[in-house]
């Protein structure tokens, strides 16, 4: 019997190839939606989970002294399309084995890192930064020199990166990340055909 001119298998072959086509057809009406533009919505629930597992974020400076940064607390700007965060920090002194608290607020923008596909921070801004019980002679040098030690430290940091699989199907389809955008309810990740960016 010849299996090709089978009614039964012909109407299996058709049945698949609905069901495939009406599994493509959203995401094929997604992709024609705005031109092409997909987005993607990280609410500042989901940032502030993503920031916080990269935490606590320590950094040596030479073997003298140790800065850890704790506890971030994300917050949107969206008015200035930036991010901003609270952090609670803990410098430890090698040499004298002093350990002080403190605390400090940034605002930063945004890029995006095609290699690795990762959003980063940018153009970090530190707005304040204190240590407690810091001696005013170190608190004076402190407030000079850390906030653009800190600015370079958190300038390239990860806040979400793309799953792989993601990229792929992007590249795949000829999109690529183009603006990033902060609303009042999160982070707006468009992806959009790659000669439009």
């Amino acid at each position: 019997m010849d299996l090709r001119f089978d009614p039964l298998r012909r109407r299996c072959h058709r049945l698949a190839g609905a069901s495939l086509l009406g599994a493509l057809l959203p995401a094929l009406g997604a992709c024609a939606a705005g031109g092409g533009v997909r987005t993607q919505l990280l609410s500042a629930q989901r940032l502030n989970q993503l920031l916080a597992s990269q935490f606590p974020y320590t950094r040596s400076f030479g073997g003298l002294a140790e800065l850890s940064l704790l506890s971030p607390r994300l917050s949107l700007l969206p008015a200035s399309n930036r991010l901003a965060t609270a952090f609670d920090l803990a410098l430890t002194e090698r040499l004298t084995g002093g350990r002080y608290t403190g605390a400090m607020d940034l605002d930063y923008g945004l890029r995006f890192d095609a290699q690795q596909g990762a959003i980063r921070m940018a153009d970090a801004r530190v707005n304040r930064l204190a240590i407690d019980q810091l001696p005013p002679a170190q608190q004076q040098l402190v407030s000079q020199v850390a906030p653009r030690l800190a600015e370079h430290l958190l300038a390239d940091l990860v806040i979400y990166r793309l799953p792989a699989e993601q990229l792929e199907l992007a590249r795949n389809l000829g999109l690529g990340v183009g603006a990033l955008r902060v609303l009042p309810e999160g982070l707006q990740v468009e992806m959009a055909p790659q000669g439009l960016r």
